[in-house]
């Protein structure tokens, strides 16, 4: 029996408290008021007892995959450091500048030191782009840190209506050229829950905030992170997810109160039930979920031909490991090499040298702890948002391009896939469209118009990440620089070795100190370190964890620990993601052999059942 292990526990609830910060005093006021574990109704610890399941199949809400540390990398528990968390307080109060004044306004920073100009990849598709998000959202979800408003309409909610001390938005200047036109004066923002809330994390300060998913590249955006998510989205008839039959094809079910999810109108129009909510941000976005759900349901009826005796847990579960070691073999062999250069990869330790691949890569080690890091989850992963295109391409079958969508005119508006053939123009725009280069500039429509619901303009989504890296404390820019055992900046000018010359020259206006300089700032202006996108710090922070997420992973499809045999384990290093897209989209009967790259001499358009395909014969078992 799988254990539902940590979930989410009752936290305190301090929205009367008529401040924006707490002070050091008023939490450990709050923290020493009789909060001890006992007090509340805080899960017991999960049961890791050996049984069949529990060595061969990961547990649904992450525990259990490190024995020895059964909570380890489970959902609802604290990111890891890399560097001290940095508090003005000590504790949770957002740090200031060396000198004590407040650190630069992070709307000012995004307009000063980031660019909108939009310019397309020579190579690389939008599924590229979009997978990184799909993994992104894979592993890190800032806990409970949506639906609060501190910023309504673009006005500041005042102190004195209820406006949460859990409040950050950040201040709009009268000046900006594109949000105080429309009368905005701040953009909404809500600090991620932490550890001081929790009395179930049975810790003091400073604050470590807490992920809502596990740490593991397991799928979670299609399966869920506790039991009862998952129940939600399965049949319990042969190993099936629900789907709903539409237009034709098969969905993902409605989720229920639609209108409190979505930006829809009424509960007609398309919101999807998905293992994460995140999955109706963008169109794109969700055909990639739809396609690692029809590819579980196409794995499960598949086994369960081939094993007429699997009961409907079996099927899920075979179906479940599957689908994840297909994903892995995508992430690390297909996906990582482009962005972070196959030599870096190497270097570090994430993936073996070039022709020594083994049959099982067997380093798994119970103490390397797998859980994500607050700087990997909350700045360096975000390199990825400079690569977001502002217009969806529609593609038709003869692969010409008949128009576009824009992207904010259809965020968290997923019925756009439901509408006039769309889904099937939108996957091949997918497929043909590039993404934007990486470099400093970010399209408007996610630097000025994210989530504008109908609205002129919405928020920023630099601005967003600059500030949610205060939220969470994260240390300096310096501070991860020596971190990873480089040369921290100690002069304005040493900043034009390492960031682009337009950068290196705008940066110093903006700080008072190049101690001050944070890394959710300097880190996405870098240049790129050898054959990756990000720069030499972000790419340390990156490969430090996609280490730790391969090798502190019990399950992970090749390190032998999982049941699998090699004979399978051969079998899932064939995953594409070009394969996964064939299967599970309708009317995509023709692709590029590499579904990341645009198509080319040495990338052509081959039809389908021409591509390499994961053989389930491999699982069929023989019975007595």
């Amino acid at each position: 029996m799988l254990t539902n292990g940590m979930t989410v526990c009752a936290f305190w609830e301090m929205a009367h408290l008529p401040i924006i910060y707490l002070t050091t005093s008023i939490v450990l006021l709050l923290l020493s008021s009789g909060a001890s574990r006992a007090q509340h109704d805080c899960p017991p610890a999960p049961d890791c007892a050996p049984s069949d399941q529990s060595s061969r199949f990961r547990t649904i809400d992450g525990t259990c995959n490190n024995l020895n540390e059964p909570l380890q990398g489970a959902a609802m528990r604290p990111y890891r450091r890399l560097v001290d968390a940095k508090y003005a307080d000590g504790l949770w109060k957002p740090a200031l500048a060396g000198s004590g004044s407040p650190m630069p306004n992070a709307r000012q920073l995004s307009m000063a030191l980031f660019g909108e100009t939009e310019m397309q990849h020579p190579r690389h598709t939008m599924v590229s782009m979009q997978f990184g998000q799909l993994m992104a959202h894979d592993v890190s979800f800032t806990a409970d840190a949506f639906g609060m408003q501190c910023c309504a309409d673009g006005k500041m909610v005042p102190a004195d209506q209820a406006r949460s001390p859990r409040c950050l938005p950040i201040e709009v200047a009268r000046d900006d050229p594109v949000m105080a036109e429309e009368g905005i004066e701040c953009l909404n923002m809500v600090r991620t829950k932490t550890t001081l809330e929790d009395p179930c994390q049975g810790r003091g300060g400073p604050a470590e905030q807490l992920s809502s998913v596990t740490s593991y590249l397991d799928l979670s955006v299609v399966y869920g992170n506790s039991l009862e998510e998952s129940h939600k989205l399965r049949t319990f008839e042969g190993g099936l997810m629900r789907v709903e039959h539409r237009h034709g094809r098969d969905w993902p079910p409605y989720f229920p109160n639609r209108t409190q999810l979505c930006d829809v109108k009424d509960e007609t129009e398309a919101c999807y039930l998905t293992g994460d909510r995140r999955a109706n941000q963008s169109p794109h976005l969700a055909l990639l979920q739809i396609a690692f759900l029809l590819e579980h349901n196409r794995l499960a009826r598949e086994l369960a031909i081939l094993n007429p005796r699997w009961d409907d847990e079996r099927l899920f579960q075979e179906a479940r490991q599957i689908n994840i070691g297909q994903y892995q073999a995508i992430v690390y062999y297909e996906w990582l090499p482009i962005y972070l250069g196959r030599q870096n990869l190497v270097a570090y330790g994430v993936l073996p040298e070039q022709g020594t691949q083994p049959d099982f890569i067997d380093d798994y080690d119970p103490s390397v702890d797998a859980t994500v890091s607050n700087a990997f989850g909350n700045a360096a992963l975000r390199f990825f948002h400079n690569l977001i295109a502002g217009h969806l391409d529609l593609v038709e079958e003869s692969l010409q391009p008949t128009g576009s969508i824009r992207l904010s005119d259809w965020l968290d508006r997923p019925s756009v896939l439901e509408l006039d053939g769309n889904y099937e123009k939108l996957s091949r725009g997918m497929i043909n469209q590039p993404h934007d280069r990486p470099n400093f500039h970010l399209t408007p429509e996610v630097k000025h118009f994210l989530f504008r619901s109908g609205a002129p303009v919405g928020t920023d989504l630099k601005a967003i990440d600059i500030q949610r890296a205060r939220d969470h404390g994260l240390a300096s820019y310096n501070a991860y620089r020596q971190f990873c055992g480089l040369k921290a900046v100690r002069r304005w000018d040493e900043f034009e070795e390492l960031l682009r010359p337009i950068s290196a020259a705008a940066i110093p206006a903006q700080y008072e100190s190049v101690e001050d300089v944070e890394l959710a700032v300097a880190g996405p202006l870098e240049r790129h370190h050898r054959d990756g996108m990000p720069g030499e710090t972000f790419t340390c922070i990156l490969l430090e964890q996609l280490r730790r997420s391969r090798v502190g992973d019990r399950f992970f499809f090749e390190n032998g620990q999982t049941g699998l045999n090699r004979r399978q384990v051969h079998e899932l290093r064939k995953a594409s993601m070009a394969r996964i897209l064939c299967d599970n989209t309708v009317g995509l009967e023709r692709m590029q052999q590499r579904a990341f790259f645009l198509v080319s001499d040495d990338n052509p358009v081959v039809p389908c059942e021409q591509l390499p395909v994961v053989e389930l014969m491999r699982w069929r078992t023989v019975e007595p």
